[in-house]
């Protein structure tokens, strides 16, 4: 199973490439640039929060066959001594994940502060007009953030001073230095998903439509001012934030100025590229809700006392049995059996028959918590015969929580000794049915469900 940072990442991600399906199959070569703006904020925003979402199930669940309990019936373990902690791959890959995440975030951060750095080294002016900016030194070239303009005038002749102006103007106005932070953040948060790459620079180029779009609205000559961004070399000293003056931008700015004006008609693939998104997710949403709502029976199976005859023992912490019986299931993240001189010793009692081992979600990843489990979790399973019957009552309380919670309203109809072809250990086949058609799922001795 996966854990809640991975599924999230899973679900964002997925979500991310639908939207840029979207943008790239329908919307790419439309000139509704503001409408396009929206569509990508939206895609970003949506697909960080779609995962967190509360979506209900679409139907009700009802119970096909009496649940699965959490009984712990007659152990067939004996603890052979601690087992070797296998690596944990999940955890692996999250932290691969995260450090990428936190070298684009840092990478934002010094390009802030470079920004900051040359905001510092410029000094205050008035264009020809009142128009006030930050002039530049040497051969940067113009560029906006927030709400300063940055460039030299020397470089620019008056006509195209002013044309200049009046782009970086439409940015300020129109606020566009908050798509590029989001765009780079979003960045940062999917870095591994080639469709916030794709989005992320669609995001900045849009946003240069948008300015060019603006400014030849003023009363630009469209040729003229095409004219002077092709004798604007693309920046050298301006800030590789906000800054994305290069050929290919410059070449889709030019075709996007070319552009017929798109029919109203195309307005329609609006209502496709957005609102069949959202209901694809909000639809798969619902549908794995109703795969993983527990139904009443087995709500009230899973809230049975356990059995009172063992000694427990919550994040390597002794409880008594009152509060075990008002623990929700929910919270935990495995479950494991001592027996025998193991098991006395640890409770310090030469009667005890077992003791179980509960660790929950919450501190399953604690150095103690783990430390503890890694001293006390090696359990060694006598294995019966292979393809012998067995009692399902021999079942283990971990794999009948797997049952629970992934085939709720199921029940066991039997269980057999099997052997995992490729590392030859004992496993337990149990055989599960859902209405008429029966089910097989295999665990090993530990009742962790494994594939053959």
């Amino acid at each position: 199973m996966l854990s809640a940072p991975l599924l999230y990442l899973l679900k964002a991600n997925a979500m991310l490439l639908l939207f840029a399906v979207g943008y790239f199959g329908l919307l790419r070569r439309l000139t509704f640039f503001a409408l396009n703006r929206a569509y990508l904020l939206f895609g970003l925003l949506f697909a960080a929060v779609y995962p967190a979402l509360p979506v209900p199930a679409l139907f009700a669940a009802v119970a096909l066959g009496p649940a699965v309990t959490w009984t712990l019936g007659p152990a067939t373990a004996v603890v052979a001594g601690p087992a070797a902690a296998a690596f944990d791959w999940p955890a692996a890959a999250l932290g691969l994940y995260g450090a990428g995440a936190a070298l684009l975030l840092a990478r934002l951060l010094g390009q802030l502060v470079s920004l900051a750095r040359l905001h510092r080294a410029t000094r205050p002016a008035v264009a020809p007009g009142g128009q006030l900016y930050r002039r530049l030194a040497g051969d940067g070239g113009p560029f906006s953030f927030g709400c300063t303009i940055y460039l030299n005038p020397d470089r620019h002749a008056a006509p195209e001073l002013a044309a200049v102006l009046r782009h970086e103007l439409a940015h300020v106005r129109q606020a566009h230095t908050l798509d590029v932070l989001l765009a780079h953040v979003a960045l940062a948060l999917f870095w591994a998903n080639p469709a916030a790459w794709l989005l992320r620079r669609a995001l900045l180029d849009n946003l240069e439509y948008l300015a060019d779009q603006t400014a030849l609205r003023t009363g630009l000559d469209r040729r003229a001012y095409q004219y002077q961004l092709l004798r604007l070399a693309p920046s050298t000293g301006g800030s590789s934030l906000v800054s994305p003056f290069s050929f290919l931008t410059l070449k889709n700015r030019i075709l996007m100025m070319n552009q017929p004006a798109s029919a109203r008609l195309q307005l329609l693939r609006y209502l496709l590229a957005g609102p069949l998104v959202v209901a694809l997710a909000l639809a798969f949403s619902a549908a794995h809700a109703q795969m993983v709502t527990p139904t009443p029976a087995a709500a009230g199976a899973m809230s049975k006392p356990i059995p009172t005859d063992a000694v427990y023992y919550v994040d390597g912490k002794r409880v008594d049995v009152a509060m075990i019986n008002a623990f929700n299931p929910k919270k935990i993240e495995s479950m494991n059996v001592l027996q025998g001189p193991s098991a006395q010793a640890l409770a310090g009692q030469e009667s005890v028959g077992k003791v179980i081992l509960v660790t929950t979600k919450a501190n399953a990843k604690k150095p103690e918590v783990r430390a503890f489990n890694k001293k006390y979790s090696g359990v060694s399973v006598v294995a019966p015969k292979v393809g012998s019957a067995l009692p399902t009552s021999n079942v283990a309380a971990p794999a009948l929580a797997y049952i629970t919670k992934n085939y709720p309203g199921s029940r066991i109809t039997g269980a057999t000794a099997a052997k995992n072809a490729k590392t030859s250990q004992p496993n337990f086949r149990v055989e599960i049915a859902q209405g008429r058609r029966p089910q097989y799922l295999v665990f090993d001795g530990q009742g962790q469900p494994v594939a053959e």
